[in-house]
């Protein structure tokens, strides 16, 4: 930047994402946090003390009207994402940084899109895998044809059936819908980002804990416009929470897993080891675990027999900062983010599609989507799941 002027950060919401986000603003040279907000008082003035942030607001409103602003991190519950990006736009922000899921339903997406669009502002979902150079590397993998022709994705997007019912996780209210919505919402942006757009899908939504009124299972087929074919299942009521893709070419495979305890939650992010996990095929019933926290990556050609899977060498790296570089970039380019409110909102349409089709009654649901709700909020407020 000219004349070493830093944009100025403010961080709506003070929770462990926000965290993330702080720490990438300080480590970026061109960001500093300079004001932040929320309704909990002891929340924020433990954040603000930890990151060193002068300005502290006990709502988003008074700080986006009283503090200089260039950039502003939507950090709140999923519910008020749409709302805080809106509102940010609005008041001059020129770039905002939005925690996943964007919004509740496509209307909502639409109507933030369009606010960033008439305030020239940078909107950048944080669908972390884009940014995160690990899975970067798996997209040119099998852009270079390592695997051959992309045939099938499958999927879990994996989580314990044991939800506090007081949690906000655990409420349609505030998070629009359960592990889908919460997680699987990177799971569809990275399938559009190995797989291309959807066409169609099948699919399943249950709620089996009626204490909560959020889905604890989602399965599903999707058809993408690559042809590639993508099965996938979410939540599922495990006893714990696993991320595995197994992606298979028509000359081989790749397969990414997490493990038993999720780097997730571990990690605090989608983060990668220093270097490729023990080596060997994965064991009987699935993909194998790896260190604890820590994901791998294996490659399997179809020419080696038996089986032999190799490990792919991977490196740390930190996908938050990764994003803020980015929006800075957009701001000082006018280019749109690769992880823009628009992908975002494809992503979105993913997940209302697996809804739409357990309204339906396990219908065909073909892309793009006509609807505008939520159909997950509407079979609950029917009493249909």
């Amino acid at each position: 930047m000219s004349g070493g002027r830093k944009y100025t950060a403010g961080i709506i919401g003070c929770g462990r994402m926000a965290n993330l986000h702080a720490e990438a603003y300080t480590l970026v040279p061109d960001t500093q946090v300079v004001a932040a907000a929320d309704i909990d008082p002891d929340k924020l003035d433990l954040f603000c003390e930890r990151w060193s942030v002068p300005q502290r607001y006990r709502s988003y409103e008074e700080m986006l009207a009283q503090a200089d602003l260039d950039i502003v991190s939507v950090v709140t519950l999923d519910n008020l994402h749409g709302p805080a990006t809106i509102a940010a736009a609005e008041a001059g922000a020129r770039g905002v940084f939005c925690e996943k899921p964007m919004a509740f339903d496509l209307e909502e997406a639409d109507r933030m899109i369009a606010a960033c669009d008439r305030a020239g502002a940078k909107l950048v979902v944080d669908h972390s895998m884009r940014f995160e150079k690990n899975f970067i590397e798996v997209k040119a993998m099998i852009q270079r044809g390592e695997i051959g022709n992309l045939r099938t994705i499958r999927a879990n997007m994996l989580s314990t059936d044991q939800r506090d019912p007081n949690s906000w996780h655990s409420q349609y209210v505030t998070a629009g819908g359960g592990e889908l919505m919460h997680n699987g919402t990177h799971l569809t942006d990275l399938i559009r980002f190995y797989a291309g757009d959807p066409e169609w899908v099948f699919a399943t939504v249950e709620r089996g804990n009626k204490a909560v009124t959020i889905e604890d299972l989602g399965a599903g087929l999707f058809r993408m416009d690559s042809g590639c074919l993508f099965f996938f299942e979410s939540g599922g009521r495990r006893r714990y929470g696993t991320f595995e893709i197994l992606i298979e070419g028509d000359e081989g495979r790749l397969a990414i897993q997490h493990g038993a305890r999720n780097s997730m939650g571990a990690m605090g992010g989608w983060a990668w080891g220093a270097r490729a996990r023990r080596p060997g095929p994965p064991p009987r019933g699935g993909l194998g675990g790896g260190g604890p926290g820590d994901p791998y990556l294996h490659r399997w050609r179809g020419r080696t027999e038996p089986v032999e899977w190799e490990p792919v060498p991977t490196q740390r790296d930190n996908a938050t900062i990764n994003a803020v570089t980015d929006l800075v970039d957009c701001i000082e380019n006018d280019r749109e983010s690769i992880s823009s409110g628009r992908q975002g909102r494809a992503a979105l349409e993913m997940i209302m599609a697996v809804y739409e089709s357990q309204r339906r009654g396990l219908a065909r649901v073909d892309f793009p989507l006509e609807i505008r709700d939520n159909p997950f909020g509407d079979m609950l407020e029917r009493g249909r799941i």
